[in-house]
């Protein structure tokens, strides 16, 4: 005969299982701790971990290592890497909802695969709610102009080049809530229209170039925030065109000069990351150009002494040369800008590509380029202030950090 526990023993042994996973997850945490079980990826926050704060014996001193304390536990809490990656991950697969902290706040999720870069300012300057002081458009005419008077001076011309956001070239992929809110003039707008009006200053707005090029296929990537290599070509295409309409001869290569693939399933772009989706939101049918043989080869190369400042990794100084063909080029960037590299090295002698916003006059006295050419990303210029940026241009730039993307 068979012996079945009774339903006291049953209800203990289930007591002592729930006791022990309590313990269990308990613990976990605090094992973590020492001995760093968690091997999940960091993820992307707009902010650095609290450090142990420092003991200063007096009451003020108490209060704040107690608060700084508290403060490191929670920002090193054992598994919170994973913890915060599951979160993300559930937030996006039931809800769709692209919120799951720190920079997944600046991500908003469109139609299908699109995702957008879109803090509180962008998206208020998508519907029209914010516009241009008088006293900012004024502020940026004086720097521009100034810009390119101080260049005369010296025989060399400047253009400014803006790279649209990826909203301007493909708002049809906006989440519809926000698309029908779409108001009238963007602050782009407003500046290119006084500029037009009070100023000669050269600048090329590439929105039309590129709302062309996208009939051909997709000209951003879906799961970032930069255009793609289709796109940086039609604006490289475009570039050197208005290069050359400013005196300085020169040709765009066509897209015969280049074997182009397309990668069908690619790394997840920054934004993917942003949300810890990485796995889950591969970059699809990516575009890759490389020169074809008969074209002269260029060489490109990190120079992060050309610039006296600390960079942050990635960002250092790049001169780029080619000894088939002549000119020289000044750039002042932004992130896009790295899609234009192997386009440009094209079509001058020597390029030094310099990763801010901010002027270093030092460096183009030096070079004594052809050209200088700022490159500003639409949401960067529309909510830099121009005064700072004029100061900075006094200045050497050694104590300036780059910007960001």
């Amino acid at each position: 005969m068979t012996l079945f526990p009774s339903a006291e023993i049953l209800r203990r042994r289930a007591d002592i299982g729930l006791i022990a996973v309590f313990f269990i997850l308990v613990w976990l945490p605090c094992a973590d701790t020492f001995l760093h079980l968690d091997r999940a990826a960091a993820t992307q926050e707009n902010r650095l971990p609290a450090t142990f704060p420092k003991f200063h014996p007096s009451l003020a001193g108490i209060g704040k290592f107690l608060a700084g304390t508290e403060a490191y536990f929670a920002d090193h809490f054992g598994f919170r890497r994973q913890l915060v990656r599951w979160q993300q991950r559930w937030q996006w697969k039931i809800f769709r909802d692209a919120q799951g902290g720190g920079n997944a706040r600046s991500v908003l999720a469109g139609k299908g695969d699109w995702l957008f870069f879109a803090e509180p300012r962008t998206v208020n300057d998508i519907i029209g709610a914010m516009r241009f002081t008088a006293a900012e458009l004024e502020g940026w005419r004086t720097l521009l102009t100034g810009r390119r008077d101080w260049l005369r001076e010296r025989g060399i011309r400047y253009l400014l080049v803006i790279p649209p956001d990826k909203q301007s070239i493909y708002p049809e992929h906006l989440p519809d809530w926000l698309a029908d809110r779409t108001g009238p003039p963007q602050r782009l707008d407003q500046f290119l229209g006084y500029m037009r009006a009070h100023s000669d200053v050269p600048i090329l707005d590439l929105r039309a170039t590129l709302l062309d090029a996208k009939k051909s296929g997709d000209i951003y990537l879906h799961t970032d925030t930069h255009w793609n290599a289709r796109g940086a070509f039609a604006a490289y295409r475009r570039i050197v065109q208005e290069i050359a309409s400013l005196g300085l001869p020169s040709t765009p290569l066509d897209a015969e000069a280049f074997d182009i693939s397309i990668a069908a399933k690619g790394p997840a772009g920054d934004l993917a990351q942003m949300m810890g989706q990485e796995g889950s939101l591969p970059e699809k049918n990516t575009p890759s150009f490389s020169p074809k043989p008969s074209l002269p080869p260029t060489r490109l190369r990190m120079e992060p002494d050309l610039v006296p400042k600390k960079w942050t990794p990635g960002t250092e100084p790049r001169v780029i040369e080619n000894p088939a063909t002549r000119g020289k080029m000044v750039m002042f960037h932004d992130s896009f800008a790295q899609h234009l590299f192997l386009f440009l090295g094209q079509n001058f002698g020597r390029i030094v590509f310099v990763w801010q916003p901010h002027w270093n006059k030092p460096v183009i006295e030096r070079e004594k380029p052809d050209i200088v050419v700022d490159d500003i990303l639409q949401r960067v210029l529309i909510f830099l202030n121009p005064e700072d940026a004029r100061k900075d241009d006094e200045r050497t730039g050694s104590e300036i950090s780059p910007a960001a993307k």
